[in-house]
């Protein structure tokens, strides 16, 4: 998009346009997206899996962790707004839980998703068994049910340490 279509777009919106401010933010934004130095490329600690060890890695996650997390980024340091919503549940509870970032894998992001035959981020597993993602966590939480469910875990993990 040119310049004076940008200026056309956003002038009817009720924007005051300074045009010498305009200009140099369009064309600095689209700059250097196609060849990014491998120096700035992301660098993840994981190897990524092939698609059809997906399903068995996903199920080794599940079946070594009461609790399981499959979200954007990592607990400490979320990368959307429903993972941090769903890491800040599960810390209010006091339960420990394993995490895996689906941003460093594509194949575990689509594993996951086929697995559960849900289509969003985050996704919650208890015991082996799928719970939901961020909203249904909250509605848990809300209604109660989700300290029914991770009161035996907090227990079983208090003891064991």
């Amino acid at each position: 998009m040119s310049l004076p279509a940008l200026y056309r777009a956003f002038r009817p919106l009720g924007y005051r346009i300074y045009p010498e401010l305009f200009h140099s933010i369009a064309y600095a934004t689209i700059s250097g997206v196609e060849d990014t130095h491998d120096d700035f490329k992301p660098k993840y600690n994981e190897q990524p899996c092939k698609s059809d060890q997906a399903q068995d890695v996903i199920k080794a996650d599940i079946s070594t962790h009461p609790v399981f997390l499959y979200m954007k980024g990592v607990p400490d340091a979320p990368n959307c707004g429903f993972s941090n919503m769903a890491c800040r549940v599960l810390d209010a509870y006091g339960v420990k839980y394993g995490s895996r970032n689906v941003l460093a894998d594509a194949n575990i992001r689509e594993g996951i998703k086929k697995f559960t035959e849900w289509p969003t981020i985050p996704q919650i597993f208890v015991k082996g068994e799928f719970v939901g993602g961020a909203d249904i966590l909250m509605s848990m939480h809300e209604n109660g049910e989700l300290e029914k469910l991770l009161d035996p875990i907090r227990k079983a993990q208090k003891s064991a340490s």
